[in-house]
């Protein structure tokens, strides 16, 4: 039986005039999507992908793999254009405020913009943007470097028992910082926040150098890192079980510890250590469900419904092509698609999900300020 379909309506046998009743306006909903007009004003024009990191970073990856699809599709002409400052916020905020002529979208972090709210941006990854698709869901790390002595998370909670943990983070207003209090809290870790390390390069050379013993980091953007064993993972921040889902489609993760979950390490740690079981798996889900708003393709706010329709069927029907997905796979990239809808509900349930530890990230922003 679908999901979305309650035992007590719409799965219990039907009179004829009853179903049609349901399946007829269906019909003409999927009708009226969309249709190749809608798209018609796009045709021949030059868009502007708008990408919130410098050229070589992981969502100006991604970004590129999608450019020649999309373009195809929409029969026009797409520019990448890289606005990498202030964490995102300056690619966030070109996109919101551009003419909303369809000839402007990106690619945004949900969870980082909605971290940043924390420290006082107004940005909202559901209000102030058109929301097209999501490109796949973040996964996150815990990464240590090669000749740290760290090779699993036990050996870290081992030095975590005889001294504080140094973690390498951009700022204090960084989409990692809201993970880091939150792990440590769930593993019973003290530690130590150092600043200033802007990029995913200059936080891997940090780890490496062991100028930081521990970095939190997506996992599509450090992957080449684990492969040539420059970087160690040690926990994946998610809800899935080891061996799961997940582990099958990045077997280089598979074996390493998830936090969230049943058998998590949230759940392990909270009962050795006398802690509520169930305070913890709240905890670790709800950093899960943050971290799963994932990467969004946008548009600008007030997009008209022509063209709202048009691009959310384009970028749908390129995300869920056999090409894109076999490029993606040569590129050893993830592709998780969701279409508008499930990716706003995933927004909602973010949003939802921080405010459970919102204190705690804001003292920890203060933290690192100091």
């Amino acid at each position: 039986m679908p999901a979305s379909c309650h035992p007590s309506r719409l799965c219990r046998p039907a009179r004829r005039w009853r179903l049609a009743a349901v399946l007829v306006p269906a019909l003409l909903n999927l009708t009226a999507a969309a249709s190749p007009s809608d798209c018609e004003t796009l045709k021949g024009e030059t868009l502007r992908w708008i990408v919130p990191n410098s050229p070589g970073g992981g969502y100006d990856t991604y970004s590129r793999l999608l450019q020649p699809f999309l373009a195809k599709e929409l029969r026009a002409t797409i520019v990448v254009e890289n606005r990498s400052a202030a964490g995102g916020l300056v690619a966030a905020a070109a996109i919101r405020d551009a003419a909303p002529d369809g000839k402007t979208i990106g690619i945004i972090n949900a969870a980082g913009l909605l971290a940043a709210r924390l420290d006082g941006s107004t940005l909202h990854p559901a209000t102030d943007f058109t929301v097209l698709a999501r490109l796949l869901r973040n996964r996150i790390v815990l990464l240590t470097g090669r000749e740290s002595g760290i090779d699993s998370l036990d050996q870290l909670l081992g030095v975590a028992g005889r001294r504080p943990i140094v973690i390498g983070v951009r700022d204090a207003g960084s989409a990692s910082i809201v993970a880091v209090p939150v792990i440590a809290e769930l593993l019973g870790m003290d530690y130590v926040l150092v600043t200033g390390y802007v990029g995913n390069t200059a936080r891997i050379l940090a780890v490496v150098r062991g100028e930081v013993d521990l970095i939190v980091q997506n996992l599509d953007s450090t992957r080449r890192f684990i492969e040539d064993g420059t970087v160690r993972p040690l926990l994946q921040v998610t809800g899935v079980e080891a061996g799961g889902e997940a582990g099958a489609r990045d077997p280089i993760v598979a074996g390493i510890p998830v936090l969230g979950g049943e058998t998590g390490v949230a759940q392990q740690r909270a009962r050795l250590t006398g802690r509520s079981v169930e305070q913890a798996k709240k905890r670790a889900d709800s950093l899960a469900s943050l971290v799963d708003a994932g990467r969004l393709v946008v548009a600008p706010p007030a997009l008209p419904d022509q063209l709202r329709r048009c691009l959310e069927v384009a970028v749908g029907t390129v995300l869920r092509s056999p090409g894109l997905q076999a490029a993606a796979d040569r590129a050893k990239l993830r592709i998780e698609p969701a279409d508008a809808a499930n990716a706003r509900a995933d927004i909602r349930a973010a949003a939802e999900a921080l405010v459970d530890f919102a204190p705690l990230v804001r003292a920890t922003m203060q933290r690192a300020r100091q």
